[in-house]
């Protein structure tokens, strides 16, 4: 694989992760300054859609 493209993947990869974090941040700061089935419902989704960013990134380490 050429150097550039593998250092492109690396760089999704790094922005992939840092956009996980955040959403889990996200995710358990609204379960700790909320209280409700909304606010469940809404860390979840957080959750839920940080799993995905991270499965991508499972992907793309294959390439």
């Amino acid at each position: 694989m050429d150097a550039q493209v593998k250092n492109k993947i690396h760089t999704i990869i790094a922005e992939l992760n840092a956009l996980a974090r955040e959403l889990d941040e996200i995710s358990n700061g609204i379960n700790r300054e909320f209280k409700g089935i909304g606010s469940v419902q809404c860390a979840s989704s957080l959750q839920s859609a940080a799993g995905k960013y991270r499965t991508v990134i499972n992907e793309l380490r294959k390439i």
